[in-house]
């Protein structure tokens, strides 16, 4: 039996992670310092270990993911190559991945706070709560590395 309410909400979180991947992908690629290019490059590989798992408790609770993202992500990075054309690539980069992060905790947030999520949803997203909080101070203090 699918647990259709998890799922939904799990699907919703999952687009959002598929978009921080794709966003901080982008970010590395406009990124100038080598430092911040790393940075965002292991970012990028911890959103899709997230969405993987993130994935895979959809499906042991029946349901199906979702696999590509949102349109308003697509806009989010023609936006950051805007951005990265007028601007510091740096600083472009620093902010796109700064307002996803963001959008990507408020996310969760909001997950969470659903009484229709199964337990072992919550416990995966509240694991990852963690390291969302360890993410956006680590891109304040790039921030200021970028000033």
């Amino acid at each position: 039996m699918t647990d259709n309410k998890s799922t939904d909400i799990l699907n919703d979180v999952l687009e959002t992670l598929i978009d921080s991947t794709h966003g901080y992908e982008k970010a590395a690629e406009v990124a100038e310092r080598t430092t911040f290019k790393n940075f965002f490059s292991r970012r990028a590989a911890s959103r899709r270990a997230m969405a993987a798992a993130v994935r895979n408790e959809i499906e042991k609770l029946g349901g199906t993911s979702d696999t590509d993202g949102t349109i308003l992500a697509s806009a989010h990075r023609v936006f950051m190559d805007l951005s990265a054309a007028v601007q510091d690539n740096d600083d472009a980069a620093i902010n796109a991945v700064e307002t996803g992060e963001e959008h990507l905790r408020k996310k969760f947030e909001n997950a969470l706070s659903k009484d229709d999520l199964t337990v072992s949803a919550k416990t995966l997203l509240r694991n990852y709560q963690g390291e969302l909080r360890a993410d956006g101070r680590l891109i304040d203090h790039l921030e200021d590395a970028s000033a």
